[in-house]
């Protein structure tokens, strides 16, 4: 049983700079004003508390067994930390902060079942007796990609318990095999790495398939140097990695591919995620180089950012497996401070508010609190910026500023505290009140970002609290209803939310040839409102809470041939009454592989490839690092390939490509006009 219990601890906030010239950058928490450095504080001195833990550990006999390893890990201290069990199996641990943890013991292939959510008071004693039984086996083998060669001395973490307090390590043997004894639990989560490669995980392994085979990428690296505009190195400037449209090769953590068999190695998937995604950072040295390894093949771009400078990223760049690129070159222009002050309406300063700078280009927010005297400032700001305020019980405050020519630019942002309540009432189309609706509440007004909830109460009244003036946007869901959304609210009082029945919508996808339930179709409702689903391994869909109205409903599946109704969804006469579509069939499509390449017969990464006259592009991929692309789902026929480059150009294959159903052609390439290295 689980005992509720408090978290107490200190929070301390502020920051200050010590000036230098391209230097590391000194940071400290500062609670005592502006420059003071305050003293490190022992959990002992703050006086929390500590608790003893003391037991009996046994094996499977019920024999006191000798050796047993006793581990903790949670919010007094992490990663975990161990004692160990005596001759006679006990165990004593004294002056243990105070806290929520969570307990393990084992010895070699022998385990427990951990303690979750132990708590642990100032002052508690705590005793266990704990018997020991044999766990599972994780077992496995580290092979390359490409090659499927043995990857010897790869390193192996498996995390458990909820919160994955608790580490493993082992790692692979000269043939790539692993092996970690006395596993307890359903499943683990596996970390693999191993130099030159590309880092596999959370790979989750359960005990009724024990054995597993990960295949590691070939890795890329990127080196360059960071320098100001009169080409002088920048020490201490930090470069973020980030994955740019679809890198080669699966995802080992995507939800589609854990990258994990058992058995035979089966061929790799060329499915991959499109999108930007934070990969890696390093910081420069004192000749303002770099150097990121491990990378993933595929397109990066590479942001710099250092406290006396504005941010600046490179040109895409596209990494090729097992190939270094060591020529980039950042250059960082001065930009101006922006400094400012948080006040109350009566113009006093407010301590301790957290203010979040953004570039009207996009990119990372930057951070900063407000000292004693209210003030905050950032060094190194150009262009169109947001700065906001963002009081913990206040509306928040938002200004834009331009930053020009000049060194410093100031900035007062005026927290108000008059706050206001928006009261209504959430009903349905008869009238009649409905309880436990979520009505979220978000302002119009760009100076004063805020979004606020609240649940109806059962005769369908609420209010939502600490608010700053009209307008509102509002928000109201049910699990009953459909999603109601009010654009535009003036007034503070008698806000009348009505509430539509939901239709529960009902389907059936088949394979054309087959007969059989296709999984895995993505089903999209766009009306009234855009709902989406995906079919079960049988076939079947639903789709609930679809507000009444007419949809376009499209069925697609990277294999078969797009196909798209139009249906009239009606108010039910009966609660929960579903409304079923007729069967679907899809065509299966067929397959198309080749390669793009640039106006010298150089393979073009990253162009984006479809078919179709004129160009499908919204069905299309992605050549990968080699210039290879693969489409999938075109319908049987003649159909033209197209691809295009930000830099290479557009064009066509020389002539239409002809598919058959179900089948691949393959040896197709599209040349595009210009030179990939332009």
């Amino acid at each position: 049983m689980r005992v509720a219990g408090a978290i107490t601890g200190l929070l301390v906030l502020g920051t200050f700079v010590i000036p230098s010239t391209y230097g590391p950058k000194i940071e400290s928490a500062s609670v005592l004003g502006q420059g003071a450095r305050p003293p490190i504080v022992s959990s002992q001195e703050l006086d929390i508390g500590s608790a003893t833990l003391s037991g009996r550990i046994y094996d499977e006999r019920g024999a006191p067994l000798e050796g047993a390893t006793v581990s903790l890990a949670g919010s007094g201290f992490w990663p975990a930390r161990s004692v160990r069990s005596g001759a006679d199996g006990r165990f004593h641990w004294d002056h243990i902060p105070a806290g929520i943890y969570e307990l393990q013991f084992s010895k070699g292939p022998l385990t427990a079942a951990s303690v979750e959510g132990l708590i642990l008071d100032p002052g508690a004693k705590r005793a266990f007796g704990v018997q020991l039984v044999p766990g599972w086996t994780v077992a496995g083998r580290v092979i390359d990609a490409q090659t499927g060669r043995s990857i010897a001395d790869a390193e192996i973490t498996a995390a458990t318990g909820v919160l994955g307090l608790h580490t493993r390590r082992t790692r692979s043997d000269g043939r790539g095999r692993f092996e970690l004894a006395g596993v307890v639990g359903e499943a683990q989560s596996l970390y693999v790495t191993a130099d030159g490669y590309v880092s596999a995980g959370p790979l989750r392994q359960g005990s009724s398939d024990p054995s597993m085979t990960v295949r590691l990428e070939r890795a890329s690296t990127v080196e360059g140097r960071v320098v100001d505009e009169r080409g002088v190195p920048v020490e201490a400037a930090l470069v973020r990695a980030f994955g740019e449209g679809q890198i080669r090769g699966e995802d080992l953590g995507a939800p589609d591919s854990l990258g994990v068999t058992s058995g035979e190695v089966p061929p790799i998937s060329a499915g991959a995620s499109g999108g930007l995604a934070y990969v890696r950072q390093v910081e420069t040295g004192r000749d303002g180089r770099f150097r990121l390894s491990d990378l993933r093949p595929g397109p990066y771009r590479l942001v710099a950012s250092h406290d006396d400078f504005a941010p600046t990223e490179s040109k895409l760049v596209h990494l090729r497996a097992e190939a270094a690129q060591d020529d980039i070159e950042l250059v960082l222009r001065p930009g101006a401070e922006l400094s400012g002050r948080v006040v109350d309406e009566r113009g006093d300063a407010l301590e301790g508010i957290p203010v979040e700078l953004r570039s009207g280009a996009g990119g990372l927010p930057r951070m900063s609190v407000t000292a004693t005297d209210g003030s905050f400032s950032f060094r190194g700001v150009r262009g169109e910026v947001s700065v906001t305020a963002l009081p913990f019980d206040l509306p928040g405050v938002r200004k834009a500023v331009a930053m020009g020519d000049d060194d410093l630019v100031t900035v007062e942002l005026a927290v108000s505290s008059t706050l206001y309540t928006l009261r209504g009432r959430v009903v349905d189309e008869r009238g009649f009140g409905v309880g436990g609706a979520l009505v979220s509440v978000s302002s119009k007004s760009a100076g004063t970002p805020v979004r606020r909830s609240a649940k109806s109460d059962p005769d369908g009244t609420f209010s939502v609290p600490a608010l700053p003036e009209t307008p509102f946007e509002l928000e109201a869901a049910h699990p009953a209803f459909s999603v109601t959304q009010m654009g535009s609210i003036d007034s503070m009082d008698d806000v009348r939310v009505v509430l539509s029945a939901g239709v529960t919508l009902l389907g059936e996808v088949l394979d054309d040839w087959s007969n059989e339930g296709l999984a895995g179709v993505r089903v999209r409702l766009d009306g009234p409102a855009r709902l989406e689903s995906k079919t079960r391994s049988d076939g079947t869909f639903v789709i609930r809470r679809a507000a009444t109205g007419t949809y376009d409903v499209s069925f697609s599946h990277p294999d078969y041939e797009t196909q798209t109704e139009r249906v009239v969804l009606a108010p039910p006469r009966y609660v929960d009454q579903p409304q079923e579509l007729d069967r679907v069939r899809l065509q299966p499509g067929g397959s198309i592989e080749g390669h793009v390449l640039d106006a010298y017969s150089e393979h073009v990464p990253s162009a984006e490839v479809t078919w179709g006259d004129p160009p499908l592009w919204s069905r299309g991929s992605r050549s990968d690092a080699d210039g290879r692309f693969v489409l999938r789902g075109v319908p049987a026929g003649s159909v033209w390939i197209w691809a295009r480059h930000p830099v290479a150009g557009d064009g066509s294959s020389d002539s239409p490509i002809v598919v058959r159903p179900v089948e691949t052609s393959t040896g197709n390439f599209i040349r595009l006009p210009a030179s990939i290295a332009e």
